[in-house]
């Protein structure tokens, strides 16, 4: 009996100080991470090249909120005129214009990007706040506006077509009949068949506009020839993605990568602009391809072409009310998670209280302990625009698994995200 005593009592002492260590432990990392934190209204950011923000969901307000506190310090304080956006490249330059003092609401413009996640109000706010800030600059000081995606038809097909009339009628009233099968509106639905074919007369077209550069320049200009070149790539590549058998998800963040460096090439060669911010899902700014299904994603072909000149700053949440489709009805709905587990930075950052936190990677370091557990992997945040009430049960159905350290320079916490508001017709 007093055997079997003292065998319980030893075990009680070793689990206490067992559980003690491991509580020591939390508590350090929860000091460190406080210790180390600041407001994101005093956040401070590095002079790069491309610096990219990557959202946890594509639901809530806060995260479009983000994008323009961001981008707002870093055209105030730092220059930066370029935004690029996780949207369609022809629906980014009608954007453009509209904050360029074209025609149109703030509304009109948040619509044309091409995916509902943007057709919120947040997003209008901050196309009135870039529109209102180039009102008071000459034109060579205003923001440009891009998407660097190529998921969408109609609105590169308008702008390659209005150029294409100017230059070469007869080619482009030719070419305009042989892709009407490329819209939006049968973009999720078209025959393979009918994509294939499109996709051989947009690389012809694409071929003669290279043939007849120097007649095209000379009737227009060598800006708007690229221009145009560019509405036809987004074309082909579309088109490339739903006719083909290539890898969807690894394609697609290739081109969105070629995209980006698309744009400052042409922003640098024609405006003189050396930087730009870009946006998009958690999963594409992050530079380590940690997504299931890809072989490197945007953020890490960027990395790869930029090297320390690419700046990516994730986000997180701990508990989130988001707008997503859902997997199920492809209703548009209120979903809501909230993270948990003791080795999670979101729910660390929870325990400070603070509504939000900017975290820079490299300030860290000096903290070895915190330093250490940042280089760890573990679940970050990275819902896209479809979810399933069950998927918040599961963990690995709405995270990725990311060394933080790795995947990003710096991280932004929101503790308490709110959905996005609609915009109603």
């Amino acid at each position: 009996m007093k055997r079997k005593l003292l065998i319980t009592l030893s075990l009680f002492i070793v689990l206490s100080v067992l559980t003690g260590f491991q509580s020591a432990s939390a508590n350090t990392l929860q000091q460190s991470l406080q210790s180390n934190l600041v407001p994101v209204s005093k956040m401070e950011l590095p002079a790069k090249t491309i610096i990219g923000f990557g959202e946890a969901t594509h639901g809530n307000k806060q995260f479009t909120t983000l994008k323009l506190d961001i981008f707002k310090h870093l055209v105030e304080k730092q220059g930066y005129r370029l935004f690029a956006i996780e949207g369609d490249f022809g629906g980014g330059q009608k954007v453009n214009e509209c904050i360029l003092g074209g025609s149109g609401t703030a509304q009109d413009a948040a619509k044309a990007i091409g995916f509902t996640i943007y057709q919120t109000e947040e997003m209008a706010a901050l196309l009135s706040w870039m529109r209102s800030f180039n009102e008071q600059r000459d034109a060579k000081d205003q923001i440009h506006f891009y998407g660097f995606d190529m998921q969408r038809y109609d609105h590169n097909k308008n702008g390659l077509f209005s150029y294409l009339k100017k230059v070469d009628p007869t080619r482009a009233a030719k070419y305009e009949k042989l892709l009407t099968h490329l819209n939006d509106k049968t973009v999720y639905d078209q025959k393979i068949t009918l994509v294939q074919e499109a996709l051989t007369h947009i690389k012809s077209l694409m071929e003669q506009m290279k043939q007849n550069q120097s007649v095209y320049i000379a009737k227009s200009s060598e800006k708007e020839y690229e221009l145009a070149i560019a509405f036809a790539e987004s074309i082909k590549q579309n088109a490339t993605l739903r006719g083909t058998n290539t890898n969807y998800s690894n394609t697609r963040d290739l081109y969105m990568a070629d995209k980006v460096m698309w744009i400052l090439s042409f922003e640098k060669k024609h405006y003189g602009r050396n930087n730009m911010f870009i946006t998009g899902h958690n999963g594409h700014i992050e530079k380590t391809s940690t997504s299931a299904g890809m072989t490197t994603c945007m953020g890490a072909h960027l990395a790869k072409a930029f090297g320390d000149q690419y700046y990516a700053i994730g986000s997180e949440f701990y508990e989130s009310t988001f707008l997503a489709k859902d997997a199920t009805t492809n209703e548009r709905k209120a979903f809501t998670v909230k993270n948990s587990g003791k080795d999670r930075l979101a729910v660390l950052f929870a325990q400070t209280n603070m509504a939000d936190g900017f975290l820079d990677f490299a300030k860290a370091k000096h903290h070895q302990d915190f330093h250490t557990y940042l280089n760890k992997s573990q679940s970050i945040s990275a819902i896209g625009d479809v979810f399933s009430g069950w998927y918040g049960k599961m963990e690995k159905l709405y995270t990725l698994q990311m060394v933080p350290a790795k995947a990003f320079d710096a991280i932004i916490f929101v503790r308490t995200a709110t959905p996005s508001v609609m915009i109603t017709d």
